[in-house]
């Protein structure tokens, strides 16, 4: 994110930086630059939406109040684990899962219910295993929320679009929104149900909603939870999460552990739409029909070398698409 250096300007200036071992070389410098920070903060901004951040926040006074003691702390974490894992060149499926990540002593309390010493950010090993990845972290439960509430459509949506490349189309322009109530009886899972019910919705709906019920474990500001806030002064606690869900497929997920599961099964997906991402980001541009060869290439080329995000970058840059 700024102008490059002397020593690019002589290897283009010769002729140099066209070379593929020479462009391999200098894209190993410039990613060990401190300046390589830009690439570790802006690029997960983008992809994950993070600059919704703060768009909806929750009342100080209300049952989220905490997210105000680690707000400032949400999208350091993400940067912590994407710069991680872009220096050692980890799986990119690490990004769904991962048995620790980062966190200082405000995220451990408040959010992990670990111990953690010190306000700097730490790589600790999880307790909870349900927790790993960045799919989970607090800041992405944050910005699929709107601080009062959570819904499945919301992060299901949320999940086809930036982790599988799969976004669904824009709902019928004569459908009533879903607007969920806890109040009644009625289950947010049988209320969406419902909502399926309607020939309009059900195809995409069958498809969105299953990607987001494992979701729902995790409240506003990304707690985890076994139930619903209570709905009124008689109820002491509100109806359970029911995290089971039908894909589209037919197969049962029931909880986020096998979400995750199902998830990694899908490594393929979750690759080719980082490998997407990761080219418009570059390029400054939407990708088209004809860069579709290209992706596919570096897909495969990826799928060889184990899939790592290190190699990403590299293969980015090596590809027509960007140079």
């Amino acid at each position: 994110s700024s102008m490059p250096d002397e020593r690019l300007m002589e290897l283009a200036r010769t002729g140099e930086l066209s070379k593929s071992s020479e462009l391999r070389r200098q894209v190993e410098r410039m990613l060990n630059d401190p300046k390589a920070a830009a690439l570790t903060r802006h690029f997960p901004e983008r992809w994950l939406k993070l600059y919704e951040l703060g768009r909806m926040e929750p009342d100080r006074k209300g049952p989220y109040g905490h997210y105000f003691r680690v707000k400032d702390d949400l999208i350091p974490q993400v940067d912590f684990f994407f710069s991680d894992l872009l220096e050692r060149n980890g799986r990119i499926l690490e990004l769904i899962d991962s048995d620790y990540t980062f966190m200082n002593n405000r995220l451990g309390e408040l959010i992990y219910k670990q111990d953690v010493i010190g306000e700097n950010f730490q790589k600790v090993p999880l307790k909870d295993q349900r927790r790993g990845g960045l799919l989970t972290m607090p800041a992405v439960m944050t910005v699929t929320s709107n601080g009062v509430e959570t819904s499945p459509i919301t992060r299901g949506v949320y999940v086809l679009e930036n982790i599988l490349g799969t976004p669904p189309p824009a709902p019928p322009p004569d459908v009533e929104p879903f607007s969920p109530d806890l109040r009644g009886l009625t289950s947010l899972k049988e209320q969406l149900a419902e909502h399926r019910n309607q020939q309009a919705c059900n195809s995409c709906h069958r498809k969105i909603d299953p990607m987001g019920f494992a979701l729902e474990s995790f409240d506003p500001i990304g707690r985890w939870r076994e139930h619903y806030p209570k709905v009124d002064k008689q109820n002491r606690q509100g109806p359970p999460i029911d995290t089971a869900a039908i894909l589209a497929n037919g197969r049962e997920v029931k909880n986020l552990v096998e979400y995750k599961a199902m998830l990694a099964e899908r490594e393929p997906q979750i690759v080719k739409c980082l490998t997407e991402k990761m080219l418009t980001y570059a390029t400054g541009r939407l990708l088209e029909s004809d860069d579709r060869g290209e992706v596919n290439q570096i897909c495969l080329e990826l799928a060889n070398d184990g899939s790592r995000l290190r190699s990403l970058v590299h293969l980015v840059v090596q590809s027509e698409i960007f140079r």
